[in-house]
């Protein structure tokens, strides 16, 4: 509910006039006696206010307190208020209170709603008795608010609101890929850690250090396309510096100078594509170097059964996590030794298949140069019978 201003805005505009109190009654026919009572904070009959606006040349809601310029002002004022109080417990409270003061002066202004949101999730001890206003706020942000941070805040905030059994039903009811299961889980850990429940948060930590892990392995940096039947390659450097990065990344986790066999299968993969990138810059004998070691990379990744729970190595940073490699039902799940378990959407991390270097070498453009090159045409028959295999 806007605050009515009118004494201060009659004031200010009969000063501006250079009126005295008896001038301007004379001039709207009321006792200069009424003046004085509205400056000093009384309120004209509410049909006096069209002709005292007239008078000044301002429109009513001008007179009242109630245009943009005094809202913004206002807004303003809350928002330096809010942002000055301390990140403490005593200061979370008094923001919660300000910004529930302001959001029912000026209930649809979407700054004021951001904020509250913001003063309630960081309110946990108190959460549940304003999860229904986080709920209306964030159904107005969602349903008006243009503002992309506003929204995505929001979305947040009513995953820290929520109770356990509504944050898994929003999420379970939702078609999650690869980015949006990232952030979920991030949501979870900073909600328990709200909530200060800290061994769910050091178990969410542990899996969402995996799953970014897992992210950043399978991001595609090979640029190609496809013309008509050929894959068509580009930035051959670009490449073979992304590959042979990722290669040295997964060698910091080796166990007695193995790789763990969680990551042998996509240590292969990007020892395969660093092979046809260095040959397609023109580092051919580089090349056929990874291209020949990939082979028993890929032999080692394919003799582990379907199914086998595969460890990722490095305990201390997972949380002694191990994967499942691919079933029958072509999903993989994630288990931790607390007993956690997340199915973990980079299926392409863990999907190297017998023919993949004989479709390498047929199909990658970045061997065209080189098939007359005789370590090449002994190389393409060991992929064929690997193929056969």
């Amino acid at each position: 509910m806007t605050e009515l201003r009118i004494p201060e805005v009659i004031l200010r505009e009969r000063r501006k006039k250079g009126l005295t109190q008896e001038e301007l009654a004379a001039q709207l026919s009321v006792s200069s006696q009424a003046i004085s009572n509205w400056e000093r904070g009384g309120y004209p009959d509410i049909t006096l206010l069209p002709r005292i606006a007239n008078f000044f040349g301002i429109t009513v809601d001008e007179l009242i307190g109630n245009d943009e310029v005094n809202r913004r002002e206002d807004i303003n004022s809350f928002s330096d208020k809010y942002w000055h109080l301390t990140d403490s417990k005593q200061g979370f409270a008094d923001r919660l209170s300000l910004a529930k003061e302001y959001y029912q002066k000026y209930p649809g202004d979407y700054e004021i709603m951001h904020a509250l949101g913001h003063a309630i999730v960081h309110n946990m001890d108190s959460i549940t008795d304003n999860a229904e206003l986080m709920k209306e706020i964030h159904e107005k942000i969602m349903a008006g608010c243009t503002v992309e941070v506003y929204r995505r805040d929001s979305i947040h905030y009513m995953c820290y609101a929520c109770t356990d059994e509504e944050l898994e039903e929003r999420i379970g009811n939702s078609e999650l890929d690869w980015s949006e299961a990232v952030a979920i889980g991030e949501i979870r850990e900073d909600r328990y850690l709200l909530q200060n429940r800290i061994p769910e948060y050091y178990s969410q930590r542990n899996s969402n250090d995996l799953m970014i892990f897992m992210q950043y392995l399978g991001r595609n940096n090979m640029n190609y396309y496809r013309k008509e039947d050929e894959f068509v390659f580009g930035e051959p450097e670009r490449t073979a510096a992304w590959e042979l990065h990722k290669l040295r990344l997964l060698e910091a986790f080796s166990e007695n100078g193995k790789i763990p066999e969680a990551w042998c299968g996509c240590y292969a993969e990007f020892t395969l594509k660093a092979a046809g990138a260095l040959v397609g810059c023109g580092k051919v004998d580089e090349g056929f170097e990874m291209l020949e070691k990939a082979f028993p990379l890929y032999e080692r990744w394919l003799s582990i059964p379907d199914g086998t729970l595969m460890s990722v190595g490095c305990d201390d940073v997972f949380g002694g996590a191990k994967i499942t490699k691919f079933n029958k039902n072509y999903t993989v799940e994630v288990h931790f030794k607390d007993g956690k378990k997340e199915w973990a959407p980079y299926l392409w991390l863990f999907w190297q298949l017998r023919g993949d270097i004989l479709a390498a070498m047929s199909q990658w453009s970045w061997f065209d140069n080189v098939k007359e090159d005789e370590r090449y045409k002994a190389l393409y028959e060991r992929a064929k019978r690997l193929a056969e295999c």
